[in-house]
């Protein structure tokens, strides 16, 4: 037995340790020679008992870097004195330890130690101790030399074997005379590329809450000591980030700035006198990625809450509000924050956003996932810690990792971060409302499978992750390897762990008493961004703060009075609105306009993320208003069915007795016209609601106007019949009856208050360049010249130095919002190819811009993040505008301002007392454009609805601008009558691209301004997705074929969506937004049998479902029989015939039934004829008897009712089963019925219909001044 001896408190301990069989030799051999060096070391004494023999007067230190005691003292020491020489004797012993880990400490990091407090760290025996103990006795050069001979020591020791040979190595003894000699010369010394490269490499293996330091060798270092300005670090760690992106995250890198200066470091020691504020280069951050936090005036935080205060003080100190485009969202990546010079200026900096890309989170398997639309940053790029090496302090050294999957998923479910616990349930379907007796064991699962969409989704954007099992496993294994081979390891119990399934591992019970300290090279943390703001704002005065504190207060309350005492007179409205296309939400914001003025109206988005305070909305109001458009055939808004099966099946309660109305969207091209107002009508009546009048249904065929504004006088008729309604109430109701409910809606009201400010094109670029020269630390200038291509600096400084003053006010615009190039909302893929096939060069007119075409296109997604989608789902297109540019050239030069396509507006809105969220409802497109530099061109390109009729609303505004009578008559007219404005519709479209031929007399009397209060956004067009991932790979395809239609008479028109894109190159860029449809995807299980049935186009997601088969049928499994019905013009013209044919021999498909409506020589037939006939319903009959069935339906609306008529006459009990089981699928569009030829009204027929119009008003106006 070998006994060791130490000093623990107050006591003299004595151990006895037995080494293990397989290292007692090499641990004595290495014993030996580190104690034969350390006593050939002059100066040097070894251990002592405490009270006996000499004891240490004085501690200096040996070469070797251990504590040596100087000098003696005859007499016993005082009990302090003693005290002393135990912690002198302790350090000594740990610093000349065998295992040559140097000095213990407690502290700075992480302060506490878990374990057994008794036990030594390793079989000599050391023990963490404060570092008060160990510096006490020090001065702050002999604290910086032992840790430097302690470092160099283990240095040697691990590296010397592979340096030695390399040129300029010197021999340890030449190193340590070289590092003392600059230090009693300088104070400090500087360490070689290797010596820092291994010194951050075992700091990494030092620490104690990491569990992945399996790689600690693999860390490779980025040399930045000679950088010392702000603009140099941020180059620098955009270069790291740059680095770590290449590899996928699969590499860890760790950039070093220079150190901080001598007396930084010694301040910071207890002993090292007093502290100043001498700092080295610092990054405020706590990570070089990391989402900002915005809290609105309700208190809601929008992005990462962690980082709220951070982002508050970046908007304080620095002026940062937001990204340069002024959209705030939840993942906005957060400027850095650099201070080179603690003595200068720290500067802010935006990271590129296409620098790191975020990793959006999905999984194959759960498509709901994607609609919550959540994302991480690809890799953990940590900045908040310092970095001590051998006596040196780093305190700026980001490095970078990879992700455990647990890490991002706590992140996203952690309640003080985003909260996705309860959203991902919902998506998910789960009832997250537990019964008494139940336990919430839903979490679980949430955690389980957000765990394996997270892993997945950074598998899929090809960014490194391991998962917590392998972790913990593998840390298990590497942590007894280190405790074989070092003898110590600290470790953090709690961080090393995995939150989920921690039990499921040998580590749980294996690690438990494991200990944990501090071995240096370490990292710790270092200050935080308050104490840096501090240091260089200074503190705030405490007593003003109150005072301003208190003042916000009263005023707060004497405010919230006087709201209450004005809204005491007016009775709460909600609108609860479901909009596919926005087209709802608008009449929503039209309704709610109206209803502002007798009533407090709140606006609730039925497909938005609902959260439980609706129901409160609900029970406050006296009055909810149901508005929903119809999407499919006579259905609701895919989006908007979690909310009404929330509402109605769950909490219908809230609405019994309750007063509702409910205002419907549809067409009359789906037989089924207004389904969604109807079933709401009817889940109304099941809960005992109070529909206080009939039903309004608005027909997008027949005009939608007319419709809204009548049901609303009807609406306002009826509350104000109530006993108990206001007099505001009753003044709008008498408003109404004397005029229109159209002329309430007042748009000029925000008109007014709509500024926007005309830049030239050529000055907008010079500006561009002169801010990218004058101030090139600021990225929001950077980002902004981007868009124009790269200037010169000599070259720029000659061209603009004359315009230096004029472009102030653009600079300043660029330096908050930059210049709008897309929109963020939409992913832009690159089109790979174009097939027409289906192509006429003609119509039957021998016009060629509406001649028939169906062509296929397939989209590269690697180019937008590879999103993923299933067979079945939807592609939302935004089109260009498909004008020419003469057209546009055209149309902007007859609006006043003498503007052209090449210059830019600048938007914004100067009334405070209309929130924002109102303008985004009911002024869509002015609200896409505030706060942002626009190009005209890519205004009226992409976002304005240019070929979108002119509303009434728009037609009574554009009356008080017409200089001609005929004009100014004929738009005051059709603004006021629903009737006439369809006639009008129907004779020149109406379309605003098309105003100025139609009304000459607006020439130059039409602002900007207000065709962003009165013009529609460009909305998005849905097209079934016709491919599947796995056989298509990083591809989507689309079938579209153009659609055509005539709003009167003979006059043809192509669709603008589906003209783009039977248009677009190879080469083209689409801007799209996926939108799952689980409602058509195919079963889960592959042995269910599948009848398919489309027409035309609808043939598209067919294909992507056959795609899908096929590749089941690849992977060896077992397909049901499935059988398709598919009915063309022609036999030339079916899409796709190879494909199908080549389904079939591959078992993809049993059997085919083709049908022609327009063959020559053939008996025309349809879809429906087809599966009445006797050979086609003998073969499905027994299929629709099979429990699990599954029929899918594409094409139109019509085709679809009549197709499931036929089936429900083959046999109407399994039908029925099949569609209350959910087991029949259709994604329908409507058709226009050809338009009537019977009857062609004239521009001077409206014209003169709108005289008599306009004399009735006016003999109206004249009677009520008489009475």
């Amino acid at each position: 037995m070998k006994i060791k001896k130490f000093i623990t408190k107050g006591r003299l301990s004595t151990r006895f340790a037995k080494p293990d069989e397989d290292s007692k030799h090499s641990l004595s051999e290495e014993a030996s020679t580190h104690h034969a060096e350390d006593n050939n070391t002059p100066g040097n004494t070894t251990h002592e008992p405490v009270g006996g023999g000499p004891m240490p007067r004085r501690v200096s230190i040996a070469e070797n870097g251990a504590i040596a005691a100087t000098g003696t003292q005859q007499r016993r020491p005082s009990s302090a004195s003693a005290h002393a020489e135990r912690r002198s004797t302790s350090t000594l012993q740990s610093s000349r330890c065998p295992f040559r880990h140097g000095t213990v400490l407690a502290g700075p990091y992480p302060g506490y130690v878990h374990g057994n407090p008794k036990r030594g760290i390793c079989p000599n025996g050391c023990r963490p101790q404060l570092n008060s103990d160990v510096t006490q006795l020090e001065t702050p050069s002999d604290t910086l030399l032992r840790e430097a001979m302690e470092f160099i020591e283990l240095y040697y020791h691990e590296r010397q074997e592979e340096m030695k040979g390399a040129d300029g190595f010197l021999t340890k003894k030449e190193r340590v005379a070289a590092i003392k000699e600059s230090i009693d010369e300088t104070g400090t010394y500087e360490h070689t590329f290797d010596e820092l490269q291994h010194g951050a490499q075992v700091a990494w293996r030092n620490a104690p809450k990491c569990a992945n330091r399996k790689y600690w060798q693999q860390l490779k270092l980025l040399d930045c000591r000679d950088v010392t300005t702000n603009e140099g670090m941020f180059s620098c760690c955009v270069q790291h980030l740059a680095k770590a992106m290449s590899c996928g995250s699969s590499e860890t890198y760790i950039t070093i700035f220079k150190p901080a200066p001598p007396d930084l470091w010694a301040s910071l020691l207890p002993a090292g006198g007093h502290v100043t504020h001498t700092d080295g280069p610092r990054i405020w951050n706590d990570q070089l990625l990391q989402y900002a936090a915005y809290m609105d005036e309700q208190g809601e935080v929008t992005g990462d809450p962690k980082n709220l205060r951070f982002t508050e003080m970046l908007k304080e100190r620095f002026g940062w509000d937001g990204p340069p485009d002024g959209k705030k969202g939840p993942h906005d990546y957060l400027p850095l924050v650099i201070q080179a010079d603690p003595e200068g200026p720290p500067e802010l900096f935006e990271v590129p956003l296409e620098m790191c890309p975020p990793v959006h989170i999905h999984h194959p398997r759960y498509p709901e996932l994607t609609s919550l639309n959540m994302r991480w940053y690809p890799i953990p790029a940590v900045c908040a810690l310092d970095m001590t090496v051998g006596g040196i302090m780093y305190t700026a050294v980001p490095f970078n990792g990879w992700y455990a999957n647990t890490e991002v998923v706590r992140d996203l479910v952690h309640d003080g971060r985003y909260n996705m616990l309860v959203p991902v349930a919902r998506a998910l379907g789960m009832d997250v409302d537990i019964k008494p007796g139940e336990a919430p064991f839903w979490k679980d699962e949430v955690m389980h499978i957000l765990s394996m969409a997270v892993f997945h989704s950074y598998k899929f954007a090809k960014v490194a992750m391991i998962d917590h099992h392998t972790l913990i496993d593998m840390f298990w294994a590497w942590y007894n390897n280190e405790m074989r081979l070092r003898r110590y390891c600290p470790v953090n119990w709690k961080w090393v762990i995995p939150p989920m399934s921690p039990s499921t591992n040998q580590a749980y019970l294996g690690l438990n008493k494991a200990q944990e300290y501090t071995l240096k090279p370490a990292y710790i943390i270092g200050r935080s961004a308050f104490q840096l703001e501090t240091n260089h704002f200074g503190r705030r005065d405490p007593e003003q703060a109150v005072k301003k504190f208190v003042r916000c207060v009263f005023l707060a309350i004497l405010f919230k009075r006087c709201i209450a005492r004005m809204r005491g007179r007016k009775q709460p409205v909600l609108i609860i609105y479901a909009s596919v296309t926005g087209n709802a939400a608008k009449y929503a914001a039209d309704l709610g306009a109206i209803l502002r003025s007798c009533s407090n109206v709140s606006f609730f988005d039925a497909c938005g993320v609902f959260e439980a305070d609706a129901m409160t909305l609900i029970q406050s109001s006296t009055l909810t208003i149901f508005v929903s458009s119809t999407q499919g055939n006579g259905e609701l808004p895919s989006l908007a069915h979690k909310f009404f099966s929330f509402l109605f099946d769950k909490n219908g309660r809230v609405l019994t007795g309750k007063q509702c109305a409910v205002l419907g969207f549809g067409s009359t091209a789906y037989p089924v016209f207004c389904g969604a107002a109807i079933h709401l009508s009817k889940k109304l009546a099941e809960v005992h609601a109070d529909e206080v009048i009939p039903r309004g249904e608005c027909d997008s065929v027949k005009g939608e106007a007319g419709t809204f504004y009548d049901w609303t006088t009807k609406l306002v008729t009826k509350m104000a019949n109530n006993p108990s309604a206001s007099d505001l109430v009753l003044k709008l109701s008498n408003n109404i009856k004397e005029s229109n409910a159209s002329s309430l809606v007042k748009t000029r009201n925000m008109l007014g208050s709509v500024k926007v400010e005309v830049f030239g094109g050529a000055e907008v670029r010079n500006a561009a360049a002169l801010s990218y020269m004058t101030s090139k630390h600021s990225s929001h200038s950077r980002r902004a010249s981007c868009d124009y291509g790269d200037v010169s600096t000599h070259n720029a400084k000659k061209i603009l130095a004359p315009l230096e003053m004029e472009n102030d006010r653009i600079v300043q615009i660029m330096g908050s919002s930059g210049l709008r190039s897309s929109d963020k909302k939409f992913l832009e893929g690159r089109v790979i190819s174009r097939e027409d096939v289906i192509s006429s060069a003609v119509n039957e007119e021998g016009n060629e811009a509406v001649a028939r075409k169906t062509s296929l296109l397939k989209i590269d997604l690697q180019s937008c993040g590879n999103p993923p989608y299933q067979p079945g789902d939807h592609i939302r297109v935004v089109p260009p505008n498909v004008i020419s540019t003469e057209e546009l050239e055209t149309f902007v030069a007859h609006l006043s301002g003498d503007l052209s396509l090449d210059d830019h507006i600048y938007v914004s809105f100067e009334n405070g007392d209309i929130p924002r969220s109102e303008i985004a409802i009911s002024l869509p497109l002015l609200d896409e454009c505030l706060d942002n530099l626009l190009p005209l061109n890519h205004f009226f390109e992409t976002q304005a609805a240019l070929e979108a009729p002119v509303s009434m609303q728009s037609c009574l505004d554009l009356a008080c601008l017409a200089t001609d009578a005929k004009d100014k008559a004929i738009l005051d007219g059709i603004g006021h009558n629903a009737e006439q404005y369809e006639n009008m519709t129907n004779i020149s479209g109406m379309k605003w691209i098309n105003l100025f031929r139609t009304f000459p007399s607006l020439a130059k009397q039409v602002s900007i301004d207000l065709l962003l209060c009165n013009m529609k956004t460009n909305h998005p067009r849905s097209y079934s997705i016709s491919s599947c991932k796995a056989i298509v790979g990083q591809e989507l395809h689309m079938v579209v074929g153009r659609f055509i239609y005539s709003r009167g008479g003979s006059k043809m028109e192509a669709g603008v969506c589906s003209t783009f894109l039977t248009s677009v190159e190879p080469g083209d860029n689409i801007q799209f937004k996926l939108e799952s449809a689980p409602s058509f995807h195919h079963p889960p299980d592959p042995s269910c049998p599948i009848i398919f049935i489309c027409t035309g186009t609808g043939i598209a997601p067919i294909r992507g479902l056959l795609q899908k088969r096929s590749h089941f049928k690849s992977r060896g499994e077992k397909l049901a029989p499935a059988f398709l019905i598919f009915g063309s013009r022609s036999s030339s013209e079916g899409l796709f015939h190879d494909e199908i044919v080549e389904f079939q021999k591959q078992g993809a498909l049993t059997k085919i039934f083709m049908c022609y409506s327009r063959e020559i020589g053939k008996t025309k037939e349809y879809t429906t004829d087809k599966l009445r006939s006797g050979r086609v319903s003998k073969v499905l009959s027994p299929i629709l008897a099979k429990p699990n069935t599954h029929i899918f339906i594409c094409g139109s609306a019509n085709m679809a009712e009549d197709c499931q008529d036929a089936m429900r006459n083959m046999s109407p009990d399994c039908f029925d089963a099949i569609t209350q089981e959910g087991r029949l699928h259709c994604d329908v569009f409507g058709a226009l019925s050809p338009p009537k030829q019977s009857k062609r009204s004239s521009i001077d027929d409206v014209f003169k219909t709108c005289l008599d119009l306009e004399q009735d008003f006016e003999s109206r106006a004249v009677s009520r001044q008489t009475h």
